[in-house]
């Protein structure tokens, strides 16, 4: 009650423990697996469009190297923009993967299985330090 008290006169507000909907987890991850070849295949298009200019670039006489720069530009932000969603969408799965790995290690806790806690704990790729 107290340091409820302190927390409300600090204006924290207490966090609620989010229940960790493993199955939606599983299935969404999934199912970014499944379009992630329609996003790689688009994102490698376009690169292989932007390696082309930039080849064109380094023998492009000057009267073109402008023409050549505004087509860059032009690809380059399609590719940013494509490739920040698909940042966003792989930083949000790697989320969801963590919380999976925390919820079996609750789980696992719960059930006695101490050790294979212990392990778990130990390994960088359980903590997602990688």
């Amino acid at each position: 009650m107290f340091k409820k008290s302190w927390m409300k006169l600090l204006g924290r507000k207490q966090h609620a423990k989010t229940k960790v909907d493993v199955l939606s987890d599983i299935e969404a991850i999934a199912e970014f697996l499944n379009e992630i070849q329609a996003d790689t295949k688009e994102l490698q298009s376009q690169l292989k469009k932007l390696k082309e200019l930039e080849q064109e670039y380094h023998v492009a006489a000057s009267g073109i190297i402008h023409v050549n720069l505004e087509t860059q530009a032009k690809i380059l932000d399609k590719l940013l923009e494509r490739y920040g969603f698909f940042e966003n969408d792989v930083d949000v799965n790697g989320l969801r993967m963590k919380m999976i790995a925390a919820e079996f290690l609750k789980r696992a806790k719960g059930a006695g299985m101490t050790d294979l806690v212990r392990q778990k704990e130990k390994d960088k790729r359980w903590m997602m330090l990688w």
